[in-house]
């Protein structure tokens, strides 16, 4: 296995059994729980590449799989490692939720928006413009008046600042007063200080009511938002890249003055050869250019 990841970067079961003599079926059975069948590219992979990412997405991949092909075993055994990869779901009570959270179905914002102003309200959210926009047939004194602000100017009512608190922004609110300036009175436009601080004061009690209406949801969509959040944010298995296999022949350590790379500098050459890419954070001093130069001559 470590010649063909060497040579290859890949398991090559021929080139393997060409170096031990032995068949595909005797390699696999000696390498088990370090190679795992992938159904996606119908070929096997080592666990550091399979058994990484969205463990919950190719999890789904490998179920739809075996409704064609019940007894393959092999992707039997590919199913139950990645099973038993998934974080911990991340249960209702210990997530924090914030008010425009883009991952939050649109359907839930509505249905918020229609209690807490007594009325129906439609939330569209724009991904290429990243913008919500509201919508109500009916506006009534909640909205008009008891999580509306009055300026000098206009009126911002509920509508308008629940789109605000979706975007986690302030309005600009702005009053004329008379000012003497160059010994000359004028009318000038400042901040209105006063009623910008009553929107954001009913911009967070929209907000923070979010959260309180969610905690009075029912067990069954607690646990519907609790399982999209882990679908969307918690399967993700951090891989383990272990490089310590490779030979890099033609490398000149002794031209470089050094006896070996860092074991850091082989596992992340072997990250960028099983990626095609990546980044390299390591500190001043790492060795990150010859990682670059090795990588890429590899």
């Amino acid at each position: 296995l470590t010649a063909s990841l060497n040579k290859y970067a890949t398991v090559n079961l021929e080139y393997m059994a060409e170096l031990t003599g032995g068949t595909s079926e005797e390699l696999l059975d000696e390498l088990k729980g370090t190679v795992y069948f992938n159904p996606m590219i119908a070929a096997y992979e080592i666990k550091d590449k399979f058994i990484s990412g969205n463990v919950i997405s190719k999890a789904e991949q490998v179920e739809r799989f075996l409704e064609n092909h019940a007894d393959h075993k092999a992707a039997k055994e590919s199913l139950s490692a990645l099973r038993e990869a998934i974080p911990r779901p991340i249960l209702f009570d210990e997530l924090d939720f914030n008010f425009g959270e883009r991952w939050i179905p649109t359907g839930i914002y509505s249905k918020y928006a229609s209690y807490l102003f007594d009325t129906d309200v439609s939330i569209h959210y724009a991904p290429s413009r990243d913008e919500y926009t509201l919508a109500t047939s009916s506006k009534n004194v909640k909205i008009w008046d008891q999580f509306a602000v009055k300026t000098q100017s206009r009126t911002f009512d509920g509508i308008a600042l629940m789109k605000h608190a979706l975007h986690n922004t302030s309005p600009d609110i702005t009053k004329k007063v008379n000012k003497y300036i160059d010994g000359e009175l004028r009318e000038v436009k400042i901040r209105d200080a006063e009623s910008t601080q009553l929107a954001n004061s009913k911009i967070d009690e929209i907000r923070n009511g979010f959260t309180d209406w969610l905690k009075e949801q029912s067990e069954e969509f607690k646990e519907r938002l609790a399982d999209k959040y882990n679908r969307t944010f918690n399967c993700f298995v951090r891989p383990d890249y272990d490089g310590s296999h490779q030979t890099f022949p033609g490398l000149d350590l002794k031209g470089l003055g050094i006896p070996n790379l860092y074991k850091s500098q082989k596992d992340a050459i072997w990250m960028d050869i099983l990626n095609g890419g990546g980044i390299i954070d390591h500190e001043v001093g790492g060795g990150k250019t010859l990682i670059m130069c090795v990588s890429s001559y590899e």
